[in-house]
C-alpha cells in the first residue's frame, strides 16, 4: 500500500509541475494578447477618426459649393446654401457663415485623435451639412476638434472602445 501511495505522490507532483508550466505559458500568452488588444483598439480608433473625416470631406465634395457670396448681416432673406466650414479654424468658420447670412449656433468641443490635415481648433463636423438649404439668419452647430490621448475603456468587445469616443 505504501508503494502505491508513493507512486501516486510522484505522479501528482509531476502533474503539478506540468500544470505550473502550462499555467505560466498561458499567463505569458494572455499578457501578449492584452498588448495586442490595446494596440488594435488604438489602431481602430485612428481608423475610425480617419473614416469620419474622409466621409465628411467626400460629402462636402459631392455637394459642390457654389461661388462665395458676401452679405451684410440681416440683408439676406429666404433660404441660403450652408457653406462648408469643415477643416476651418473656428473664427474663420464663423466669418464664412456670417458672410452668407447664417450664424454660428452651438459650438461643441470634441476630443479626437487628430488625423492628418486637422488641427486642434478646426471644425470637424457641422449641422446642417454643407450644401443644404437653411433659412437666412438660422444657426449652424459647429463641432471643434480638441486634441486627446486615446484612453481605451476596458470592456469585453473591441468595438466598445468606440461607443463613447468622440
Amino acid at each position: 500500500m505504501e508503494v502505491k501511495l508513493e507512486q501516486r505522490l510522484t505522479e501528482l507532483r509531476a502533474e503539478y509541475e506540468s500544470g505550473q508550466k502550462i499555467l505560466k505559458d498561458i499567463e505569458l500568452k494572455l499578457a501578449e494578447l492584452e498588448d495586442r488588444k490595446k494596440t488594435m483598439k488604438e489602431t481602430l480608433l485612428r481608423i475610425s477618426g480617419a473614416i469620419d473625416l474622409l466621409e465628411e470631406v467626400l460629402e462636402v465634395k459631392e455637394s459642390a459649393e457654389g461661388p462665395e457670396t458676401m452679405a451684410e448681416p440681416g440683408t439676406v432673406t429666404g433660404n441660403v446654401e450652408v457653406p462648408n466650414v469643415i477643416k476651418q479654424p473656428l473664427k474663420k468658420a464663423i466669418k464664412i457663415l456670417e458672410e452668407v447670412g447664417l450664424t454660428a449656433g452651438e459650438v461643441v468641443e470634441q476630443k479626437v485623435v487628430l488625423p492628418i490635415g486637422v488641427m486642434a481648433g478646426d471644425i470637424i463636423r457641422q449641422e446642417p451639412k454643407p450644401g443644404t438649404k437653411s433659412p437666412a439668419g438660422s444657426s449652424v452647430k459647429l463641432v471643434v476638434a480638441v486634441k486627446s490621448k486615446f484612453l481605451p475603456s476596458e470592456r469585453n468587445s473591441l468595438c466598445d472602445a468606440f461607443s463613447d469616443h468622440i
